[in-house]
């Protein structure tokens, strides 16, 4: 709880007394005078078939500053037991991370310091927000422990591995508890048998069942444009990187310089396709709010998009989302006057000594504050923005770049018509921002599309119709660190989402990446470059440079416009309305091996995935990234018998179920 401007950690003392209420299915712990506080904290626990339920209750007759409640309290040994050391961790946190053996080194020390809302300890690591799903599972090859918590109506929690004499699956339920109430929801513990799909599963049937699961093809919102998946085409109007210089790209300056450019990719991918201005900000990359004009001019970017809806496209931007940027170090931009007479500070997030939340990851290049969303003007400078944007004809604005998974940040401030402390009123806030998003679609005419970076938490779906994840693929590093499609095995049903970067091994960078996206149910894409042909370096999470040129362009091409080709024509039941499945067995994938650089790549030749459909039928999809044919066997009793694909270089193949070749 909160006294003044300190915390504490409360615990039961010498000053609790403890009471039980014990039946055949269920066991009542009574918490008398916690810590000599004189808060009463009722925690039961009940059988439920097979499944062990959790909740609580706190009594705050004194209205203490309760911050959260931390439980329950399941801590298990790493090693459970198989003595072929299968064990992992499977954490909803980016697109989805699988940590395989971990030990206790792999996790921050269960501390105070751990569950607390700190600029350092970022402030998009929650649930609803980057972590965009309410479980942890582990296990190994004999059996796992699988926790949910069964909330349907966004509650803040911070949920997280950490070390605690073992591994604790950690559940903090954050929000103002000064007046006495219960959680309002139950955390559910239960075993299962299975790899992390089979732990999925268990979420994916509850989650799949509650009010932000819409199937995509009752989605009115959503234009057919969009779920005829153009390849995102990123224009980047400002530099190469984010931590470089900032001089303007004059291949994309004016604006319509691009369409003959642009002219060419759709031609040579043979499909229509959405491009993507980015770093366009007048006062230097992702400055925001101050950041119109555009780089350009509002005159040029508005001739651009009338030049692109001509053709049957649409213009799309990333942004910066609601972090108040003061500086810019590489373009030499300098915000505090900006900033101090819009009354930035009334808008800026407040730490618990009411400091302005300044941000910790970007701090080489620029200056940037977390704005609250708690606070109207921040919902209304966000709403100009838009508006902003939808008046230059955009169709398409990725205005959550940086609030990730749909992140509301935490603010402790008592003068923002919030409770001073983070909770469930942060939830409220994106929801009034989700409905402004709805207004400016309606008010536009057109359907417009709001997107979000990094996979959308479950509870905001219906907010926003795609996500920017950024897929690791097989043999990558980022895929070695943990990777895995968890986001679209949970909501690819429910959301579109898109790959215009990511990784990919170089020098194969966009053959690899393409593969990998289309097989996991991602739109394809990259980033465009003054002669036409596309980035293929491996910019991994951030950006690279141009040149030197890596790879084959005519191959890139040729992979993306395959992909392109699946996903529109006979993969679309799958690769754009369906439910992904656990992969097939799939024998005769020939192994890689090559170096480049300083590294050394291994990596499968055949990339693959399950599907099924709306109607209930079930295919396996492959990607061929190689310059070689490839012959795979496929064995699945989902497919019938066995069966043998061979596959062109550099393209793809969907086998359905029942086919014989």
């Amino acid at each position: 709880y909160r006294n003044e401007n300190s915390f504490f950690e409360l615990e039961p003392d010498e000053h609790t007394i403890v009471k039980t209420q014990e039946t055949a299915t269920s066991l009542t712990c009574i918490y008398y005078n916690v810590g000599g506080t004189g808060i009463d904290v009722t925690t039961v626990s009940a059988i439920i078939n097979d499944t062990l339920s959790f909740t609580a209750s706190i009594h705050n007759p004194d209205h203490l500053a309760v911050t959260g409640l931390a439980y329950p309290m399941i801590i298990t040994r790493y090693a459970l037991g198989a003595e072929d050391a299968s064990e992992a961790l499977l954490y909803p946190r980016n697109a989805g991370i699988l940590y395989r053996n971990p030990k206790p080194q792999s996790f921050e020390p269960d501390s105070f310091h751990a569950w607390r809302f700190t600029p350092e300890n970022g402030d998009t690591f929650h649930y609803p927000g980057q972590i965009f799903a309410q479980f942890l599972a582990y296990y190994n090859s004999v059996a796992g422990i699988y926790v949910a918590c069964d909330d349907t109506t966004g509650q803040l929690k911070l949920i997280k591995p950490v070390h605690r004499n073992g591994l604790r699956l950690g559940f903090f339920h954050a929000d103002d508890w000064s007046q006495s109430r219960d959680l309002g929801y139950h955390i559910l513990l239960k075993s299962f048998i299975g790899d992390w799909y089979r732990a999925a599963d268990l979420y994916r049937e509850w989650t799949g069942s509650q009010h932000w699961s819409i199937p995509l093809s009752e989605r009115k919102e959503l234009p057919k444009w969009l779920l005829d998946s153009p390849p995102h085409i990123v224009l980047r109007i400002q530099g190469r990187l984010d931590e470089g210089p900032t001089e303007p790209n004059e291949c994309f300056q004016p604006y319509e310089k691009a369409i003959p450019l642009l002219d060419k990719i759709s031609e040579e991918l043979d499909a229509p396709i959405a491009p993507i201005i980015m770093s366009w900000e007048n006062k230097g990359p992702w400055v925001y709010p101050d950041c119109f004009p555009p780089a350009g001019t509002d005159e040029s970017l508005c001739r651009f998009t009338k030049l692109v809806g001509q053709r049957g496209w649409h213009v799309g931007s990333y942004c910066n989302g609601t972090r108040w940027v003061t500086a810019h170090y590489w373009s030499g931009y300098n915000g505090r006057n900006y900033f101090e007479e819009n009354n930035g500070a009334q808008t800026v997030c407040r730490t618990i000594d009411n400091m302005m939340w300044k941000e910790c990851w970007d701090t080489s290049w620029r200056e940037s504050y977390a704005a609250c969303l708690g606070v109207e003007r921040t919902r209304e400078i966000a709403e100009d923005f838009c508006r902003h944007l939808m008046n230059d004809g955009l169709d398409y604005i990725q205005f959550l770049d940086q609030n990730v998974g749909c992140t509301a940040f935490p603010c402790y401030s008592s003068n923002h018509n919030h409770p001073p402390m983070p909770g469930h009123w942060m939830t409220q806030a994106m929801e009034r921002l989700g409905s402004t998003f709805e207004k400016i679609r309606k008010e536009s005419g057109r359907k417009m599309v709001f997107a979000l970076e990094q996979p959308c938490c479950e509870f905001f779906i219906p907010y926003i119709q795609i996500c920017d994840v950024r897929v690791g693929p097989p043999g990558h590093s980022y895929y070695n660190s943990g990777f895995v499609p968890l986001a679209m095995y949970l909501f690819h049903e429910y959301i579109l989402f898109q790959g215009a970067f990511g990784c990919g091994q170089e020098p194969y960078h966009l053959q690899i990446r393409t593969a990998a996206n289309l097989v996991w149910g991602v739109i394809p894409g990259g980033f465009l470059t003054q002669d036409g042909d596309l980035v293929n370096r491996d910019h991994t999470m951030p950006w690279s440079e141009w040149e030197p040129k890596l790879g084959d362009n005519d191959q890139s091409i040729t992979m993306i416009k395959h992909a392109t080709a699946l996903r529109r024509g006979s993969g679309r039941p799958y690769l754009v309305y369906g439910r992904m499945q656990p992969p097939a067995s799939i024998e005769d994938i020939y192994i890689c091996q090559w170096q480049h650089g300083n590294e050394n790549h291994v990596t499968p030749a055949v990339f693959h995935s399950a599907w099924k459909s709306p109607q209930g039928k079930f295919a396996v999809v492959l990607a061929n990234w190689t310059d070689h044919p490839q012959t795979v066997t496929i064995r699945d009793s989902r497919l019938g018998k066995p069966c043998t694909v061979t596959i062109a270089p550099l393209d793809c193949a969907l086998v359905e179920e029942k086919a014989q070749n």
